[in-house]
């Protein structure tokens, strides 16, 4: 990973934040960035009997370490481990006299030196420095000066833009258009509003999605399965084709939803013969997933079984008990072999479920460890089916979706198809394809599993961003943002409320420092080159590299996290370079959630091109090109993959903010002139994607959007 923003792979001397680990405790540990290209990576998760501890005292006294080893199959790696590293969360982190302090103390160091769970560091590190120096003096590219024009801009209402696009189509996609979370399910709830959209159904993926969306009453409804069209009276909701479903979780998330508010949802809501996903493939993702790097919601085993074809799918529920039967055992195979090759035990699993869980977010659900609990693991499993699902009368109707689909639109309906995760997130892109999720998510990929005939119908997509603070959570590369993907997670960082509210929470005055001193060249159009200088921000917790005090101070005020993890999403800069594939890709409509967030900035950063930087000088070939230092990527050229992607840059287009006028929908009245700030930023994104923006959103509410007149 570059260095530009964070301590990263090229730092070796890092003093970041780790956790701690005792002898009966080992779910912290991961290997560090710097050691994960060179060695087998180790599970985050690791059996009390491949642990060996024994206790030093050095001869001056200064520090209490453990010896810690693990043994795995292709592997052994020995750590030390402070006796006083703190358990879990941010710390406090160093003064700039502390470090002073430390490198002076080398010889103390040598003897108390311990490694850390990662090499970031919070405040700005002579690595950061060397990686500026050399990209300081990078020629500004004529695209900053870009657009020559600024576009007018006027709201129109939703009859005189979404509307017509709408009855244009009869299949209209909504989709993701950056990694998720991005908003898209107030845009499912405008289209489906539309009087022909009668349908409106969920395609590929499961549970780890997540559309929050409200009714006319305020009540906020969390859904990840079922279709955001669900509180419409008159609409018919599917799920499937090519869902993956735990039927209990859906039943006792999703639905509990709707029976408590008293929706009567049995005329609305129909499931198809979805894959099952079953506990023991969520305990597989628990056992065998990196850090950040799943959301635990069994989606790599369950679509491992689906194209094993070892599975079940909801039809072997209500049928015959004896295949049913069959099946699990065949299906569990998996499960019960990778706890001989990890030497656990069911008691081994329920401590590390438990341990998941020990923040108080229910990660891992109690039938869950009950299932691993118990001895007779297919019996409990037949037993819970029978009982949540084939004899539950709260059970919503199943039906062939793929056909009442067809025919719905033989009838003159539209079906609107509700895109899961997003274009980037999509296991069909290569170019991320170590940390997509299961399925293919493009928009290509919900048509292709509906199969509905592209042939006979006309289909469109939306695509949606969110901007200021595009966001992503997860592992993998990601050069617009102000931190590393995993930076939250490599500090154990679970939630945001492992983020203390003193750290980093002047939101007004990082964001004034980013724009300020980050860009200092940002009024000179001669001289300001896009690259963010690795100035500081401190306050009374600490010094910080200022693209970690955004991404802290972004999370916390904005709220982001994870719809179904919780985990704090990593903010960045709007990034035109992979906006602009996916437009091209998946048609020019763009609606942007969240834009007046805007309003509390002094200028809003959009990523127009990468410059590419290792300060080790190596190179990568990436599908027959050579990157090497100062390659410039711009909107439109080839997207690199991951490998290297770790060491692009962001060049960046400063854009003044419109604090005097703001939009947000409580400040606003309709259909007064939008800010010359934000007309420049439509333009920009316009001009580097060639996307039309359709709307903007600005504010919480389901009609809290402005459509724009082109």
């Amino acid at each position: 990973m570059p260095v530009r923003r964070y301590g990263g792979r090229y730092n070796n001397s890092s003093s970041g934040v780790s956790n701690a680990l005792s002898s009966s405790s080992t779910a912290g540990l991961r290997p560090s960035p710097s050691s994960r290209e060179n060695s087998t990576p180790l599970s985050t998760h690791h059996d009390p009997a491949f642990l060996s501890t024994n206790h030093a005292k050095n001869e001056g006294g200064l520090c209490q370490k453990h010896h810690v080893r693990f043994r795995e199959p292709s592997v052994e790696v020995e750590v030390e481990i402070m006796d006083d590293e703190p358990s879990r969360g941010l710390q406090k982190p160093p003064s700039r006299a502390r470090h002073a302090a430390d490198a002076n103390n080398n010889s103390a160091s040598a003897q108390c030196n311990t490694t850390r769970t990662s090499d970031y560091t919070f405040y700005t590190n002579e690595d950061q420095k060397k990686v500026y120096e050399a990209l300081r003096s990078l020629r500004p590219l004529p695209e900053l000066q870009e657009p020559r024009r600024v576009k007018e801009y006027s709201e129109v209402s939703i009859k005189e833009s979404l509307y017509r696009i709408i009855e244009a189509h009869d299949v209209i996609m909504v989709a993701g258009a950056f990694f998720g979370d991005e908003g898209k399910g107030k845009t499912v709830d405008a289209v489906a509003h539309h009087p022909l959209c009668t349908c409106i159904a969920r395609v590929n993926s499961g549970e780890n999605a997540g559309h929050t969306v409200y009714d006319k009453a305020g009540r906020k409804f969390v859904f990840n399965l079922a279709p955001s069209g669900l509180l419409l009276p008159g609409k018919r909701n599917y799920i499937g084709p090519e869902c993956v479903m735990d039927p209990v979780s859906f039943m006792e998330k999703e639905i509990i939803q709707l029976i408590s508010a008293g929706i009567d949802y049995h005329d609305r809501l129909f499931i198809g013969n979805v894959c099952i996903v079953t506990p023991y493939h969520k305990l597989l993702d628990l056992l065998g997933s990196a850090a950040n790097s799943s959301t635990l919601k069994g989606m790599a085993p369950v679509h491992g079984s689906k194209v094993m074809k070892r599975g079940i799918r909801l039809d072997h529920i209500f049928n015959d008990d004896e295949t049913l039967r069959k099946r699990l055992e065949k299906d569990m195979e998996t499960y019960l072999g990778l706890l001989k090759v990890k030497n656990l035990s069911d008691a081994d699993v329920v401590r590390l479920c438990r341990e998941e869980n020990s923040d108080g977010v229910l990660r891992v659900p109690d039938y869950v460890i009950a299932f691993a609990q118990a001895k007779e693991k297919v019996k409990f499993l037949m037993n819970l089916y029978h009982d949540r699902v084939r004899n539950n009368p709260d059970f919503p109707a199943r039906c062939d979706v793929i056909y009442e689909l067809r025919a719905a639109m033989l009838r003159g309906e539209k079906v609107l198809l509700e895109g899961p995760q997003s274009y980037w997130l999509s296991n069909a892109r290569t170019k991320f394809w170590e940390s997509t999720t299961s399925a293919d998510t493009t928009a290509a990929g919900l048509l292709a599993a509906s199969q509905l005939n592209f042939q006979q119908f006309k289909s469109v997509v939306l695509n949606v961003h969110k901007a200021p603070g595009s966001s992503r959570v997860g592992i993998g590369a990601c050069p617009s943002s102000f931190v590393p993907q995993d930076f939250f997670s490599a500090q154990n960082i679970k939630t945001l409320h492992d983020l203390p509210p003193a750290t980093c929470a002047n939101f007004e005055a990082i964001q004034r420092t980013l724009f300020r001193d980050g860009f200092p060249y940002s009024n000179d159009k001669a001289k300001h080159n896009g690259i963010m200088a690795p100035v500081e921000y401190s306050d009374e917790t600490g010094d910080y590299n200022i693209g970690v005090a955004m991404a802290i101070a972004s999370a916390q005020h904005h709220g982001e996290c994870g719809a179904v993890t919780k985990k704090p999403r990593v903010c960045g800069f709007f990034d035109c370079v992979l906006q602009h594939e996916v437009n091209s890709i998946q048609g020019p409509y763009l609606t942007i959630s969240a834009l007046d967030r805007g309003d509390e900035y002094d200028k809003v950063g959009v990523t127009i091109a990468y410059v590419y930087y290792n300060p080790e000088g190596k190179q990568v070939n990436v599908n027959g090109h050579v990157y090497k230092n100062g390659d410039i990527i711009r909107a439109g050229d080839p997207v690199p993959s991951e490998s290297a992607l770790y060491h692009c840059h962001p060049i960046v287009k400063l854009i003044d903010g419109w604090r005097d006028n703001p939009i947000a929908a409580a400040k606003r009245r309709r259909n007064t002139p939008l800010p010359r700030g934000l007309c420049e930023l439509l333009s920009t994104i316009e001009y580097f994607t060639n996307c039309k923006v359709l709307s903007i959103g600005n504010g919480p509410n389901g009609d809290d959007i402005i459509y724009l007149r082109q």
